[in-house]
């Protein structure tokens, strides 16, 4: 089996997709991901390091995000075949700040119209003053 190290770095609004090697070892592969982190994040420990090794060994996914504009995501994906199915061709799923944002905020507006509701079903509303 053979085990792809891949990247993405968000920066503000710029994305950039990057394949970053390959290793029949998902350890190996762990490592290669791991080094990727501590290139990107200056300040990690060694204890962390090592913590996110054995995590992408075993999830094959890891995030960090430094700020609410800067965030490296890594990925190993496993290649058992030529063409991998469909449920494994998935590599990185990024939602923009924004959309994430107005999903965040529609679901307190609805959870919000439920909680102003009234048991006997009625909604009252406060009157705005001018």
């Amino acid at each position: 089996m053979l085990y792809i190290v891949t990247k993405l770095v968000t920066e503000g609004q710029q994305k950039e997709f990057s394949l970053i090697g390959a290793s029949e070892d998902k350890k190996r592969a762990a490592a290669i991901a791991a080094d990727v982190y501590k290139d990107y994040n200056k300040n990690a420990s060694f204890q962390n390091i090592e913590m996110i090794t054995e995590w992408l060994a075993t999830r094959h996914t890891y995030s960090f995000r430094k700020d609410k504009d800067h965030r490296l995501q890594l990925a190993i994906t496993a290649l058992e075949g030529e063409v991998q199915p469909k449920d494994k061709q998935l590599i990185f799923s990024a939602a923009a700040e924004e959309e994430e944002l107005m999903r965040r905020v529609s679901q307190a507006l609805f959870e919000g119209k439920h909680a102003a509701e009234r048991r006997d079903g009625t909604v009252h509303s406060c009157p705005i003053e001018k």
